[in-house]
């Protein structure tokens, strides 16, 4: 619930942003201020929101705003400043900001737009006249200060709150049959500790135990755990230190696994759910590391390198942007900071813990790592596991350099052999990054085992999702194929454009590095800081092939050790010849044949060609072109349900814009439908799935056409129905929705041009016909003739695990990837 300020009887002051329109030519949105509420405290938490994209301010300490009011006889938190700076999408944001009051209510503070990344055409005087409605609410009085980070003292003041009140108490939840043992070891820094203990509380939702140990701390350490129950803790008489009481604290785990965590971090929602979820996601995963952020919102690790020399590297160190793209995906890693790490009970007692010679702190849990990997394990990053670390909480920082030299000559001396295997310590940060790389320097016998592949780019559109079409579920198939057959990839979406949180889950591509919001404008900037970095580059589409043939001409270098292959996806030419014919425009045949020849020569750019289907490879082989042919890859689940149990037609595919989709699904209702409704006399529904446009819904529900938008599982849909229609009148390639149809055991109605393209018999493995009475007699004929529809049923699902045979397309895929040695 959302409450207005003006009832709240708070103070703040909204700094940046200073007005309440906005226009950035970045994505980053600052804001900093200050609020307290009638009594002085500072807020819970402050948000900036805009629509689903949530992002929570850092708390800072404000002594000019607690000075300020001392003269009002009001006792002001220091700590009531925030800041953040928001990586926002392209586009035109509404934005709220929110501050979270001590009694639990949301209050909102102020309302802007942003206008992000857009072009001059965006329109702005149809913005501005909406500006006194979205404007900010009145500012206070007091002048702002430049940003203050270091929060010790607010830590500590809240920490003696806790303490000073008898009433207070932190109560855990005592679990008999945990899932999970989290491991503390702390010495004095209280402080620290009781925040850390806040995060464990707010934000761990499964069943947990807490183990604490207390390394003989003089501070109020003693005191905050004697007002903290349902934990496990005991206290050494005597400083055992970080390592051996880790050791001595994991010896009271009962979980199957363990995470180590610092007294100094502090953890956020879902942190810890998505390191449990990647361990128990993985085959052979024995750690999860996450993202560690300090609490100025610049980068401390995204996983961590070993170089040959024993030295350590944590990746994206000291960058201020932790959110950058080559950060956000999943790795395997030489090693994670133990800072905040998973690890499987079960192995950590095989090892016995840490090694006991790294007593007693650093590099314990470099070797940890390699132990964990010399048994046959994976060490994973989880960018997804957020958590913020206050790093070198607990050791003056020169100590803690000394401590690390040291340690670093007994790893050296322990894995010698082992590092001889690990990355050059060359600076190539970008290679090393990735443990699969390391198969580079193993002997010629030895990396025909490895997993490791090579590097490859792909460039697309956008980020694919199943149920966006446009041969988008292909482009997810090959993404996630060449992920698995060891190829490290980088997925480039030429289309600068927001995606959702739900698009990129839906995405199924963790382990890919996804480059959002470079776009075509800054390819030539990226080919430059990655050049010789990729082997293959992967380009979907002609408007994409033409930037990097371009680019070929002008930068021949970026390209000198590097594959480029043109998935050819459909020959555009051939699609636009036959929407002109629909429109009345025919081509003369050398007219059409310029068109076609035009585009196919565009590949002489490429040192291969992939074609999705044998007839469209033939106009390639035509010309001289190396091509190879990679259509779609399937597993059949044909649904269960009877043809009595089904009824209604259904529809798939991307009706977002103008194009094959909606003018088959337009056709379909304007001309096919009435005729179906006089020939099939019970009720029945026609559902259209997939994502589309407003406009496009006013126009065809008022004629029958129900629409159902993205769904998450289509499955059930493909249970329900009885038959499915593809009434397209114009494409090219091949139709994957009439696979995934026949493969789910859904009889298909379609145009003669799809059968044509899917070299499909009709009256045999689908239906087809041209005009809409034809078109719909084929339907009616479908939809009540219960043996024709088992025997398209099953003749369509013979034919699908025929054509998309998983196993032939991923070796057609290793097929297009291998080159002669001399090539």
């Amino acid at each position: 619930m959302i409450f207005p300020v003006r009832s709240q009887g708070v103070h703040y002051f909204i700094e940046k942003p200073a007005r309440p329109f906005i226009y950035l030519k970045n994505s980053k949105f600052y804001v900093c201020g200050w609020f307290f509420d009638a009594e002085g405290k500072a807020a819970k938490q402050i948000k900036v929101q805009s629509k689903k994209d949530v992002f929570f301010c850092h708390p800072m300490e404000r002594t000019d705003i607690q000075k300020k009011y001392a003269s009002a006889d009001l006792s002001v938190d220091p700590m009531c400043g925030f800041e953040r700076f928001c990586d926002l999408s392209r586009g035109i944001k509404f934005v709220q900001i929110f501050a979270l009051l001590s009694s639990g209510l949301w209050i909102e503070l102020s309302r802007h737009l942003v206008v992000v990344f857009k072009s001059k055409r965006w329109r702005k005087k149809r913005i501005e006249k909406k500006i006194d409605v979205f404007s900010s609410f009145p500012k206070p009085e007091t002048p702002s200060v430049s940003p203050i980070t270091q929060n010790s003292q607010w830590l500590k003041h809240s920490l003696l709150l806790f303490l000073n009140n008898p009433k207070t108490t932190l109560r855990f939840p005592v679990c008999s049959s945990p899932l999970l043992s989290i491991v503390i070891s702390t010495r004095n820094r209280a402080e620290l500790l009781y925040q850390c203990f806040q995060s464990i509380l707010a934000y761990v939702g499964l069943p947990y135990e807490l183990i604490v140990a207390d390394n003989a701390s003089t501070d109020e350490t003693p005191l905050l755990l004697a007002k903290t129950e349902g934990i496990k803790t005991f206290r050494n008489d005597t400083d055992l230190e970080y390592l051996l009481s880790v050791n001595k604290a994991a010896l009271l785990a009962k979980a199957p696994y363990l995470l180590l965590l610092n007294n100094d971090i502090i953890l956020s929602p879902q942190s810890v759910e998505q390191m449990i979820r990647t361990m128990e996601s993985y085959p052979r995963c024995a750690a999860v590391g996450c993202k560690l952020v300090r609490p100025d919102g610049t980068l401390q690790e995204a996983g961590s390198i070993v170089w040959a020399d024993g030295s350590a590297l944590a990746y994206g160190r000291n960058d201020p942007d932790p959110m950058k793209s080559e950060y956000n995906f999943v790795r395997e890693v030489d090693y994670c900071s133990a800072a905040c790490l998973l690890v499987r009970r079960e192995l950590w007692e095989k090892l016995g813990g840490y090694d006991p010679q790294y007593a007693p702190a650093y590099y314990e849990d470099s070797d940890l790592c390699l132990s964990l990997w010399a048994m046959g394990y994976k060490v994973l990053y989880q960018p997804a596991a957020l958590v913020f670390h206050y790093e070198f909480g607990s050791r003056p920082l020169e100590t803690v350099k000394a401590m690390i030299e040291k340690n670093r000559w007994k790893f050296l001396e322990k894995w010698k052999q082992q590092l001889q295997l690990m990355h050059r310590d060359d600076g190539d940060v970008l290679k090393a990054r990735d443990k699969r790389h390391q198969s580079v320097y193993l002997a010629e016998k030895e990396k025909k085992s490895s997993s490791f592949k090579g590097r490859i780019l792909v460039l697309d559109d956008c980020v694919p999702h199943f149920m966006m079409g446009k041969g988008f579920p292909r482009a997810i198939t090959i993404l996630q194929l060449l992920e698995q057959l060891g190829y490290f990839v980088t997925f480039y979406p030429m289309l600068s454009q927001e995606y959702s949180k739900k698009h990129l889950e839906m995405a199924f591509m963790e382990k890919i590095e996804l480059m959002i919001g470079w776009g075509p404008k800054r390819l030539e900037d990226f080919l430059q800081e990655r050049k010789d970095y990729y082997d293959f580059i992967f380009v979907s589409r002609i408007h994409n092939f033409l930037h990097v043939a371009k680019l070929i001409k002008k930068r021949p270098d970026f390209f000198s050790k590097t594959k480029v292959l043109y998935d050819a996806e459909a020959i555009v030419a051939r699609r636009e010849i036959l929407k002109k014919s629909l429109e009345g425009l025919t081509l003369k045949e050398k007219e059409k044949k310029e068109l076609i020849d035009k585009e196919l020569l565009l590949a002489q750019y490429a040192h291969r060609v992939v074609a999705v289907s044998k007839e469209e490879a033939q106009y390639f082989l035509q010309k001289g072109f190396d091509v190879h042919v990679l259509g779609h890859s399937i597993h059949c689940k044909p649904t269960e349900s009877s043809f009595e149990q089904r009824s209604g037609f259904l529809f798939v595919g991307y009706m977002g814009e103008e194009g094959p989709n909606t003018d088959g699904l337009s056709w379909f209702s304007h001309y096919v439908l009435p005729h179906l409704k006089k020939k099939i006399h019970s009720n029945f529904e026609v559902l259209a799935i997939g994502q589309v446009s407003e406009d496009f819904v006013e126009q065809l529900s008022p004629l029958g056409i129900k629409f159902l938008g993205l769904v998450e599982d289509i499955q059930p849909f493909f249970e329900k129905c009885r038959v499915f229609i593809a009434p397209t009148r114009y494409a090219a390639g091949i139709p994957m929705k009439v696979h995934e149809a026949a493969s789910y055991g859904l009889p298909v109605v379609a145009s003669m041009l799809l059968a044509k393209q899917l070299a499909w018999t009709p009256g045999e493995e689908l239906l087809a016909a041209d005009s809409p009475e034809d078109f719909a007699a084929c339907c009616e004929k479908l939809y009540q003739d219960a043996s024709l529809w088992k025997k398209i049923r099953e003749s369509a699902l013979n034919k699908v695990k025929l054509d998309c045979d998983p196993k032939r397309f991923e070796e057609n895929l290793l097929s297009l990837l291998t080159f002669p040695r001399n090539q």
